[in-house]
Formats: C-alpha cells, sequence, structure tokens
C-alpha cells in the first residue's frame, strides 16, 4: 500500500512538471508569433561626436538605410527589416567610427552612431586636403561643412591619403605634437601651423615672432617643448621675438637659436599669447654671438587656464 501511495505521488508531480513545461511552450510560441507579426513604431537616431560641428547628420542615416524620413519604416513587419545589412551601410560612411541598431521596448529603430574626431587639418604640397582624425586616419572635407578650426600641417605626402595608408611613423610623430598642443594652453595658442619638409623633417610656425622653429623628426615632442619654452622665457623676452630667423630643438639637450639679419631688440610682452612663467636657467649675453645654445633646463610649471584658440593656415 504505501508503494502504491509513492507512485502515485511520483506520477503526480511529472504530470506537474510536464504542465508547467507545456505551459512556458505555449507562452513562448505566442511570444514568437506575436514577435512575429510586430511593426516598427519609428526611428530613434543618436550621433555623438565631439565639439560643436557634426559631419554625420541624421538625413544621411535616413539616406543609407534608404529612409525618406524617419516614419519610412513605421508599420513595417521588424522581421522583415535586416539590421545586420543597415549596420553595415552606415560602418561605411568614412565619418562614422561606431555603429550599432536595433530594435528598442517601444518597437523602434534604434541607430546609433559614434563619429570619428578630427584632430587636424592637412594638405599636400600640391593643395590636397583632409582631415586628420585620433589615430592618423583619412577623414574627407565635407562639401558644405563649416571647416573645422584645427591645427594645419602643410607639405604632407599624398600617399597618406590613399586608402588611409601610409608612413604610421610619420602620422604618430605628428598626432604626438598634435596631443602636445592640445594639452598646452600656451603653445596650442602660439603654434599656428606644422610643415613637413622636403628633409622629412618638422618645422613649427609660430603666431608671435617671425621665427621658424626646426623639431627635427618630431619625436619627444614633450622634451623638446619644454627646452623651446625655457628658450622663449629665457632669450626671446630679452631679444626680442624678431632676433633669430630659426630656433633649432632638433638637437638633443639644446636649443640653437641663428639670427637673423635686420633685427629689433624690443619686447612687446603684451603681444605674447599666454604670459610665461619664471624659470632659474641663466644665459650669459644672448645677443653677443651668432648662435645661442641652451643646455638642458630643469622642469618649468605654469598655472595657466586653458583657453579655447583657432589655429587657421599661415598666409
Amino acid at each position: 500500500m504505501p508503494d502504491k501511495k509513492i507512485s502515485i505521488r511520483k506520477v503526480m508531480i511529472a504530470l506537474g512538471w510536464m504542465l508547467v513545461g507545456s505551459t512556458l511552450l505555449v507562452l513562448l510560441i505566442a511570444a514568437i508569433n506575436k514577435t512575429n507579426d510586430a511593426t516598427c513604431s519609428g526611428i530613434h537616431i543618436e550621433i555623438k561626436g565631439t565639439g560643436d560641428h557634426r559631419f554625420v547628420e541624421q538625413a544621411d542615416l535616413l539616406t543609407i538605410i534608404g529612409a525618406k524620413s524617419g516614419k519610412s519604416f513605421t508599420g513595417k513587419p521588424m522581421k522583415s527589416i535586416d539590421l545586420r545589412k543597415l549596420e553595415t551601410g552606415i560602418r561605411k560612411n568614412v565619418w562614422v567610427r561606431e555603429a550599432e541598431i536595433f530594435f528598442n521596448a517601444d518597437r523602434e529603430l534604434e541607430i546609433l552612431v559614434t563619429e570619428r574626431t578630427p584632430v587636424a587639418r592637412v594638405f599636400t604640397a600640391n593643395g590636397m586636403t583632409w582631415y586628420m582624425d585620433t589615430a592618423g586616419a583619412y577623414l574627407p572635407v565635407v562639401t558644405g561643412k563649416t571647416p573645422v578650426k584645427l591645427p594645419v600641417i602643410t607639405g604632407m605626402p599624398e600617399k597618406l591619403m590613399k586608402k588611409r595608408r601610409g608612413d604610421s611613423s610619420l602620422i604618430a610623430r605628428v598626432l604626438n605634437i598634435v596631443d602636445y598642443l592640445k594639452a598646452d594652453v600656451f603653445w596650442n595658442a602660439q603654434i599656428e601651423q606644422l610643415v613637413y619638409t622636403p628633409e622629412k623633417n618638422i618645422e613649427l610656425i609660430p603666431l608671435v615672432g617671425s621665427h621658424r622653429i626646426l623639431f627635427g623628426d618630431g619625436s619627444n615632442a614633450a622634451e623638446k617643448f619644454h627646452r623651446l619654452k625655457v628658450f622663449y622665457e629665457e632669450v626671446l623676452m630679452k631679444t626680442g621675438f624678431e632676433y633669430y630667423a630659426t630656433i633649432d630643438v632638433g638637437f638633443a639637450g639644446q636649443v640653437v637659436g641663428t639670427r637673423a639679419s635686420g633685427i629689433s631688440t624690443s619686447v612687446d610682452k603684451n603681444k605674447l599669447p599666454y604670459k610665461l612663467t619664471a624659470t632659474p636657467l641663466q644665459v650669459n649675453n644672448p645677443i653677443s654671438s651668432e648662435r645661442t645654445v641652451v643646455p638642458r633646463p630643469s622642469p618649468a610649471s605654469t598655472n595657466a587656464q586653458r583657453t579655447p584658440k583657432a589655429v587657421m593656415r599661415r598666409q
């Protein structure tokens, strides 16, 4: 008799689990059918980027996915929309860094796009131009868009724009300089152009002064800018910003200034883009010789607050 009761209990438990399983299966099938019958309720687009400029507009994305407006997909069966195909199409836009497409809880077609960030405007010797992003990739200048005010790099090889490939070492060195300019208040205001020379070196064109800054191959940017700043503080503040034709920081541990002809020794400190800080470095008789060499200095600091500055191409 006890064995019979145990058997009946096992049967009841098994039947209970079967009932639960059947119920879940029915609910799953109903949910699938409901999803298959669900229709798109609209399109929601979000574009992320840096700054106020946008190189990818909502209208551009709608054109890529074949929608005339944000309501073009309304009422269309969700199962008939190929999300992977739409996402692939959007990713083909060179200004798009990341793209994600899915249906949200409101059955809207959600399109999330992150733009690439331009950090410099590049010109070749033949006048061809494009933007360079944070990874050194080629970004075309978009017709009808207001040009972005960025550091200008001239004389760059045209091969850099072909299939977005080129000298990765050169790109890395240029980006290193651009990144440093962005992070430093004084140099961001003072340097208005970078020039890539036929000798494969980099020169900097300052906003204040007629001198050219010879930067060597562009490597060790932070150390070179530090030496250059000390030279500005201890030499140019005494001689004037027209005294030297070139200031060379390409030599390790030193700064070499070559005097210009027809010089003026006056210094108008009010014309500086930012106030320079004091430094313990001493320079003896900077006007007395043709070339002034400043040894490697100790680090200098500044309490400057960053202010926006538009760097335009030197005319």
